[in-house]
């Protein structure tokens, strides 16, 4: 069964899971985040485990940098 992406009640966090970083990209699933990931996303900055113990986590700070978003240029209300 695909995972879909979930965005968060509330704020993004600095650091996200594998769920809120494919929303956060704009995938609508974790599955098709996952297979860019490495081409078009940035690679996880923390990768433990195997299976279903995997932990995966991605800065948001990174996943901006490549959407392109930066401090100058940044639109509140398109996210």
């Amino acid at each position: 069964m695909t995972k879909h992406a979930e965005i968060p009640t509330g704020c993004w966090p600095a650091v996200l899971r594998d769920e809120h970083a494919a929303a956060y990209a704009g995938e609508k699933t974790v599955d098709a985040f996952l297979s860019r990931v490495g081409t078009i996303w940035p690679k996880p900055f923390i990768e433990t485990g195997t299976g279903k113990g995997k932990f995966r986590a991605w800065r948001k700070i990174d996943l901006d940098q490549a959407i392109g978003v930066t401090a100058g240029n940044a639109d509140p209300e398109a996210w």
